[in-house]
């Protein structure tokens, strides 16, 4: 998303971290007490031409040591397989859906099982869609490839919102999308049932641009730092990471293992990571 308070955002962002979310009633507490992420460095640099806007990354289930990849709205509706250690492009998958606007990726398996990656069309600059959706992706092979998506369409209660952040429990059953406000609400967004239902949790996560879960716990990124947090989601806040400065930090992800921690911006080719401690 484009955003014309990015300065002002980084400035409120630097002197706050973002306010610790609470857990629901009855969550069982965590292992994890503390979160951190050793020194940042650049695993590698991606292809810009292919990847002019990047939007969202997910670790793959399917394909070890390769991350999928999104461009922004205004771009073809193709999900980029990128090997996280040189950045190559393995794989292309064109879907049959539209890119609206297209701001987030998650992967996991599906309530079924299945390996699968949710594409996050839910960027709303202006807050005027009638809805937005989740795009469940089965995980293509790599090579060309092109398929459809199931799509989970949604309203938000209260009305439209702009958002970038996208996660998925363990199972598939649910999905967890942050607006990206100075409010920061998060929403559990149900996808088993027939109708998608959109529930606002208590939880609040000031100007979130992406987030990320693993086995590990979950990270929500800003456009200044790495907040990591406890699972289940929601959890409560156990560590801050500050990776170099983008030009607009919009894609954050998990190795599949959830031992490395990825982050990338558009308009800056460099792939950045981080081991997890």
């Amino acid at each position: 998303m484009r955003t014309g308070a990015l300065i002002a955002t980084c400035a409120v962002l630097a002197a706050t971290a973002c306010s610790a979310p609470a857990a629901d009633a009855g969550s069982v507490p965590p292992k994890p007490t503390t979160w951190s992420t050793g020194v940042w460095s650049t695993a590698c640099e991606y292809d810009t031409d292919a990847v002019p806007e990047l939007s969202g990354l997910a670790p793959s289930v399917r394909h070890k040591g390769v991350l999928w990849a999104i461009n922004d709205s205004g771009n073809d509706p193709v999900l980029y397989a990128i090997d996280a250690s040189d950045c190559r492009i393995k794989g292309r998958h064109t879907l049959t859906s539209p890119n609206t606007d297209w701001e987030a990726l998650a992967s996991g398996r599906n309530a079924a099982g299945q390996p699968v990656l949710w594409v996050g069309d839910i960027g709303d600059n202006l807050a005027a869609r009638s809805s937005v959706a989740v795009l469940e992706v089965p995980e293509p092979d790599l090579g060309v490839t092109s398929g459809s998506a199931l799509i989970h369409r949604y309203t938000y209660p209260g009305g439209p919102r702009d958002a970038e952040a996208l996660m998925a429990d363990r199972d598939g059953s649910h999905l967890f999308v942050i607006a990206k406000s100075a409010s920061g609400p998060m929403y559990r967004i149900q996808v088993t049932t027939k109708k998608v239902r959109a529930r606002k949790l208590t939880t609040t996560v000031p100007f979130a641009t992406d987030a990320a879960s693993s086995n590990r716990g979950y990270a929500i990124r800003d456009y200044v730092a790495i907040t990591g947090y406890r699972a289940p989601i929601p959890g409560s806040r156990i560590g801050r990471s500050s990776p170099p400065l983008l030009r607009q930090s919009e894609a954050l992800a998990f190795s599949r293992l959830g031992d490395w921690l990825y982050t990338a911006s558009e308009g800056d080719a460099r792939l950045l990571r981080a081991p997890v401690r």
